[in-house]
C-alpha cells in the first residue's frame, strides 16, 4: 500500500510541475479540422484535388483548412511543407478513429524533411504504466511506427464525447525506457467534445480526462474540496489556472483530482 500511495504522490507532483510549467491556454480553442472558413469541402483522396484546393487556400489567405482523407498512413512532402510555410492555411489530414491530424502554414519553420505518421490506435501501453493515471479514465490511445522529430507544430485533433465538455483532457508519452507516462500536453474539452494537442515527434501517447465539477450558485473551492474528499491545499493544486480561490464563478470548470 505505502508503494501504491508513493507511485500516486510521483504522479500528482509530475503532473503539479506539468500545470505549473505548461500553463493552460484560456483563449485557445479548438477548430475543428474540416470547418474552415467559407464554403465547406469535403475530404477528398485524390492528391492533385488536394495540391488545388490548398493552392486556392494560400491565395485566398482566410486560415481555410484543406481536408484530405489520408488513412492511417501518410506523409506530407517537403514540397507541400514549402507551399505551405507562413500561410494563413492548414491542411487536415483525416485518418480513422475520429483522429485528425493538421499542419498549418504559421506553424511551419522548417522543411527540411517530410512529415511522415504510420498511426496505430491498439492499446500499446503497459498496464503498469497505465496504473499511474488510475481514477482518470483513458479515452484514447495512440501511437506512432515513425518515431522521428516532425519539422513543424503538427496538431492532432480529436473527439472525445461531448459528455466530457469543460473537463481537462491531458496528454501523456509513453517513456519505455522508464514504462511510465509523462504529461506532455493539455487542453480544456470544448461543448462539442472535441480536444487538440500539439506534437513534435511521433511517439505512444495515451489521452485520459480529469474529473471534473462544474460551479454551482453558492460554492466556494473549500466547500467543493470537503465535498470530494480533499484539502484545499490538494484542489488548488490540480487547478493552478484559479489564481484566487474566493474568485470562481458559476459555471466554471474545476478540476477534481483523486483523493
Amino acid at each position: 500500500m505505502k508503494g501504491k500511495r508513493d507511485k500516486r504522490k510521483k504522479i500528482i507532483l509530475a503532473l503539479v510541475l506539468f500545470f505549473v510549467f505548461i500553463p493552460l491556454l484560456p483563449g485557445r480553442q479548438v477548430k475543428a479540422a474540416g470547418s474552415g472558413q467559407g464554403a465547406f469541402q469535403e475530404a477528398t483522396d485524390d492528391w492533385n484535388v488536394m495540391v488545388e484546393r490548398l493552392e486556392t487556400a494560400i491565395r485566398n489567405g482566410k486560415g481555410e483548412n484543406v481536408n484530405f482523407s489520408a488513412g492511417n498512413s501518410f506523409a506530407v512532402p517537403t514540397e507541400i511543407l514549402e507551399k505551405l510555410k507562413g500561410k494563413n492555411a492548414t491542411l487536415a489530414l483525416h485518418t480513422s478513429n475520429g483522429v485528425t491530424f493538421s499542419v498549418s502554414g504559421r506553424d511551419i519553420r522548417q522543411t527540411g524533411w517530410p512529415v511522415r505518421v504510420e498511426v496505430g490506435y491498439e492499446p500499446v501501453v503497459s498496464e503498469a504504466s497505465l496504473q499511474q493515471v488510475q481514477g482518470y479514465p483513458v479515452v484514447k490511445q495512440f501511437y506512432m511506427t515513425e518515431k522521428d522529430p516532425y519539422p513543424c507544430r503538427v496538431n492532432v485533433h480529436m473527439a472525445l464525447g461531448e459528455e466530457n465538455f469543460g473537463n481537462l483532457a491531458i496528454l501523456y508519452y509513453y517513456d519505455e525506457n522508464s514504462d511510465s507516462l509523462r504529461p506532455e500536453d493539455s487542453f480544456r474539452i470544448t461543448a462539442d467534445g472535441h480536444a487538440i494537442f500539439g506534437l513534435n515527434r511521433g511517439d505512444e501517447y495515451v489521452v485520459t480526462v480529469m474529473k471534473g465539477y462544474r460551479v454551482a450558485s453558492g460554492d466556494t473551492l473549500s466547500h467543493i474540496a470537503v465535498r470530494h474528499g480533499l484539502t484545499l491545499n490538494a484542489l488548488r493544486t490540480a487547478n493552478p489556472e484559479i489564481h484566487n480561490p474566493d474568485l470562481i464563478r458559476v459555471g466554471q470548470m474545476v478540476n477534481i483530482p483523486n483523493p
